[in-house]
């Protein structure tokens, strides 16, 4: 029988909200050596570090895809490691993950925060939640692109680290003005589209939809050897 899904998950999605998807073994953003050696079983990287410690490699992951373990890449870390490894297996799946396979993106600090080691919660709005937010308000023809473009530049010029919702939210209102910025966030329910958590979730469902499959196959596995085990036990009994 598979292990539990082991998930490692930071400020990309509450880990209440992660739980009511996933039953699994819940960590802290991965570094580098925080990989078991082996799984048998579903992992998912959502968050990881960089800078303040190595990031998980690329070899590392690659062991456990040899070995046979489902990796799964999204929202943030995950979706880099996903896109550098998916000719070999690891499966990446969300917004973020296509935005860099289909190479609308390619900067790693496009989905860099910083978020606070006490309850790893987000300080700071990461890129790729501005461009997935005007996206979305350009495809439902409630921003010009243009405007979208303006706005999308005025965010990208802000360091990741220091792009905090208060600050980017202040120099927004002084490109288009508070009206017009109230009009745009009303419109996706007075906030900015938070993808990563879209994706987090999404991912977490994937996850959970293998485990699900997999428990049943162990199950119909032990079903069908029941019958023998019962026939061995009774010709055993005829046996003189």
């Amino acid at each position: 029988m598979g292990s539990a899904p082991i998930v490692y998950l930071g400020p990309s999605l509450p880990r209440a909200r992660a739980q009511a998807i996933l039953d699994a073994d819940y960590r802290p953003p991965v570094k580098r050596g925080d990989l078991p050696a082996r799984h048998a079983g579903t992992i998912v990287i959502i968050d990881g570090e960089f800078g303040q410690s190595l990031s998980v490699s690329p070899k590392e992951i690659l062991r456990l895809l040899d070995d046979g373990t489902t990796v799964i890449g999204a929202a943030s870390m995950g979706a880099l490691r996903a896109l550098e490894l998916n000719a070999y297996g690891m499966r990446g799946c969300g917004w973020v993950f296509d935005a860099y396979r289909s190479g609308q993106i390619d900067a790693d600090d496009e989905v860099a925060v910083i978020y606070s080691p006490e309850d790893l919660g987000c300080l700071t709005v990461p890129l790729v939640n501005v461009r997935a937010w005007l996206a979305e308000l350009t495809l439902r023809g409630i921003v010009h692109r243009t405007a979208a473009s303006a706005l999308l530049d005025c965010a990208a010029r802000q360091f990741y680290a220091d792009r905090s919702e208060v600050g980017l939210l202040a120099a927004w209102r002084q490109l288009v003005g508070p009206e017009e910025l109230q009009r745009l966030l009303d419109a996706t329910g007075g906030t900015i589209t938070d993808i990563k958590a879209t994706d987090a979730e999404r991912a977490l469902v994937f996850a959970c939809s293998i485990h699900n499959t997999d428990q049943l196959e162990d199950d119909d596995g032990r079903e069908a050897a029941e019958p023998d085990a019962q026939r061995g036990v009774l010709q055993g009994g005829g046996r003189r």
